[in-house]
């Protein structure tokens, strides 16, 4: 089975060679004889493949229908006749057949192939269709339009607007003919940031009924009336919706949309059109209006995602009649939404959604943002929390070309901004940007118009990694941010209850951390920064432990962005800014997050900035407290670690001096003669080790020759109280730890003086035991 594979027809001969053989010919050389005793071979290989293939197909479906075949040997007939279904040979009316009645089978592992070998099955037919019939309806909806004719059809003209597009979904809502009629352009790139000068689209569907796949080709015929036969026979779709609404081998709160089903149905409606609906309709609506059962309405999202983007070639007069019913239909499923089943819906119009042109969904758009349009006030907040969730899937699909139609429906996100239910803020929030973030489109008319801007723009061509935003948007944050400013001067702290400005800023932190986690960042990326004060004073909102976490997120997430040069900066000198407060539970916070970005940034950050983070992280471990010390040292160790040498060398020399002479022996326990000046020189003495420690830490694998210098200098600061004594302890068992397996080779690069010092240091204690 393994060696034979789908027989190739013999390919018809380069123009090159053909002319090479005309001149042959022409030359009195004899090739006749010898080209058709080659040919012959070709086409009896070729026919012995074919038979061999067919053979195989036979032999593999005698065991798929065995009903003594263990699932194990089902499985692999399975994969194989996966494997051996392809364009190029026409499909095996038994094999058709024998795929569409599995398709209600008892046995769930013959359901699943089925599913999969019978969406293959069904898009060759398809394809081999639209190859071998010029004339299929199909193929007349598909045509390469100009730039102009895509964007404005109504205009007059070889130039058109290149952003009119943008404005078609919401003018074919409010019921604009043109819009309507417009071509439709799948590919969600085309026109983003910058518009081809041809561009594959299709037609508005006709008004006629005429199904798409009018044309078959001969010789898929009779598979195709194979498979159409057993999907049209009586209580065929009864069947499948009974199964297919089976928990299956999975646990209820596992399962799953299964898009290889949704495949099935896609590949089904396509191609037998709306004669098949008439078919499964019942099935359909029963398993919709089946809300008590987890699968059934995983069953009915996936018949529904499946019809949805099978129609896509449908005549006008048969997508009428499907909006009819399905319409209904949709809005008592988004109505009964629960938490188990909300995931089917979203992954069904994600499904449906992907790579189509908005307008091929107008009826659900008017579902999405006027029949279930959000309302802030209602009081069934995961109702509210689903009706955005499915508006973010329409969001994501489409993006720009959608968001002038959001924006003209006025939804009342901004009222969610304190809303009391935690899902319904969040959801709120990630609706927000991701409608903030969708107005983002370049939209040059043409490719050599965007040349032209970037060029101008200077040798590294326009920054589109940032973007501040339309008014509207720049409008939007600022009234968020006024907002939760207004709460906190009328804050209480509180265990009791969340407060407004509690509730107001986890949604504008939500706001932007879901720009960094699922949307574009470049609209996070304009507007974060002017706010990392406040996110950082909410790490300390000690009465929400929520909203300090999901402050802390978005820091990390800022601090670990890739920037360009300008931006990098900006950041860095923000929260140097940072540095400066009062509070040094803000500055441990600080400080990593400094390091973070200084590493991501690292090629692009300029010499003296860096230096100057350098500095600054060294100045703070000299401070008061002892946290923020250790929080230098360990953001000190990062910085050491992509510093050059001479930055290494200047540290050294720096934090050695800082030792100086030993501390002055107190004896018998009395105090000092001057505690003040005896405490200042602890804490200075401290700063020297922490910076020497910070350079041993930073190579823990390698031996620099400079650091036998360093650990004997250390080993002198033993003796001296904490937190001196405790710190060199911690750099020398660290030291020993990650230098253990390779210590015979690196005591080479000590001198005899120093291993004679450091022996007791580097030497583990029960290695005498």
């Amino acid at each position: 089975v393994m060696h034979v594979t789908a027989p190739v027809e013999p390919a018809a001969p380069p123009a090159q060679v053909c002319e090479m053989v005309s001149a042959l010919s022409g030359s009195g050389v004899l090739l006749d004889a010898p080209v058709a005793a080659s040919r012959a071979v070709c086409v009896e290989r070729y026919d012995a493949t074919v038979t061999a293939h067919a053979q195989l197909v036979d032999a593999l479906l005698d065991i798929l229908r065995d009903a003594g075949t263990t699932w194990r040997f089902a499985a692999l007939a399975g994969y194989y006749l996966d494997q051996l279904t392809t364009v190029r040979t026409p499909p095996s009316p038994r094999l058709a057949r024998t795929l569409a009645e599995l398709l209600t089978s008892d046995l769930l592992l013959f359901r699943e192939t089925s599913v999969l070998n019978l969406a293959q099955l069904l898009g060759v037919i398809k394809r081999r269709s639209k190859e071998a019939c010029p004339d299929i309806a199909v193929a007349q909806r598909r045509r390469t339009l100009s730039c102009p004719e895509v964007i404005q059809p109504e205009a007059d003209g070889p130039v058109a607007d290149s952003k009119a597009y943008t404005d078609l979904c919401a003018r074919a809502l409010a019921g604009d003919a043109d819009a309507i009629s417009a071509p439709f352009v799948d590919n969600p790139a085309a026109g983003w940031l910058a518009w081809p000068t041809t561009a594959k689209a299709y037609i508005a569907p006709p008004a006629e009924a005429v199904e798409a796949y009018n044309r078959i080709d001969s010789a898929s015929q009779a598979a195709y009336d194979a498979v159409r036969a057993e999907l049209f026979a009586d209580g065929k779709w009864d069947a499948i919706a009974r199964l297919f609404a089976v928990e299956g081998a999975r646990e209820a709160e596992n399962e799953m949309f299964g898009t290889t089903r949704a495949q099935l149905f896609t590949q089904a409606f396509a191609l037998f059109g709306s004669a098949l609906l008439d078919r499964a309709w019942a099935a359909i609506e029963a398993l919709a209006h089946d809300h008590e059962r987890v699968s059934a309405q995983r069953a009915a999202s996936e018949l529904v995602g499946g019809l949805l983007r099978g129609s896509k070639h449908w005549s006008q007069a048969a997508l009428d009649a499907m909006w009819a019913r399905l319409v209904p239909l949709l809005d008592a499923a988004f109505a009964r939404l629960r938490p188990d089943t909300l995931v089917f819906w979203q992954s069904a119009l994600k499904y449906a959604f992907a790579r189509r042109d908005p307008r091929r969904f107008v009826p659900v758009l008017r579902v999405l943002l006027y029949t279930r349009a959000f309302d802030p006030q209602a009081e069934a907040p995961f109702a509210e929390a689903a009706k955005l969730e499915l508006l973010r899937i329409a969001l994501g699909a489409w993006d720009w070309r959608v968001a002038s139609a959001v924006r003209a429906a006025q939804p009342r996100l901004l009222d969610a901004l304190a809303h009391p239910y935690k899902q319904v803020r969040d959801a709120a929030a990630s609706a927000m940007y991701m409608l903030a973030a969708s107005e983002f489109a370049v939209a040059f008319p043409c490719a050599a118009d965007a040349v032209d801007a970037l060029a101008r723009a200077g040798p590294l061509g326009r920054d589109y990694s940032c973007w501040s935003g339309t008014p509207r948007t720049q409008a939007l944050v600022a009234d968020m941010a006024a907002q939760v400013a207004a709460w906190k001067a009328e804050h209480v702290p509180s265990n009791e209850a969340t407060s407004n400005y509690a509730r107001g800023s986890k949604t504008l932190l939500a706001f932007f951390f879901s720009g960094f986690r699922y949307g574009p960042r470049r609209l996070a990326l304009a507007h974060a920064p002017g706010l990392l004060a406040q996110f950082s004073e909410l790490q300390e909102l000690h009465d929400d432990d929520e909203a300090a976490r999901l402050a802390a997120a978005v820091l990390q997430f800022l601090a670990q962005v890739l920037y360009t040069a300008p931006a990098a900066e900006d950041v860095a000198a923000r929260l140097l800014a940072l540095l400066d407060s009062s509070l040094w539970h803000v500055v441990t916070k600080s400080l990593p997050l400094l390091c973070t970005l200084t590493f991501a940034n690292r090629f692009v950050l300029a010499r003296d900035v860096r230096a100057r983070i350098l500095d600054t992280t060294a100045l703070f471990l000299e401070h008061d407290q002892i946290e923020v010390r250790h929080a230098a040292s360990a953001s000190l160790t990062s910085l050491v670690k992509c510093a050059s040498s001479r930055v290494i060398a200047d540290i050294n020399q720096r934090f050695s001096a800082k030792l100086g002479a030993p501390l002055p022996r107190r004896r018998g326990g009395r105090p000092a003669r001057d505690p003040g000046a005896y405490a200042r020189r602890v804490l200075e003495r401290h700063a020297g080790v922490l910076g020497l420690s910070c350079l041993v830490l930073a190579f823990p694998y390698t031996i620099p020759e400079w650091m036998p210098g360093v650990l004997v200098q250390l080993s002198g600061c033993i003796d001296d109280p904490n937190p001196i004594q405790s710190t060199v302890q911690r750099t020398f068992a660290e030291f020993r730890r990650t230098h253990m397996d390779t210590w015979h080779e690196d005591r080479k690069r000590f001198s005899s003086e120093q291993l004679e010092i450091l022996t007791d240091m580097l030497v583990s204690p029960c290695y005498y035991a």
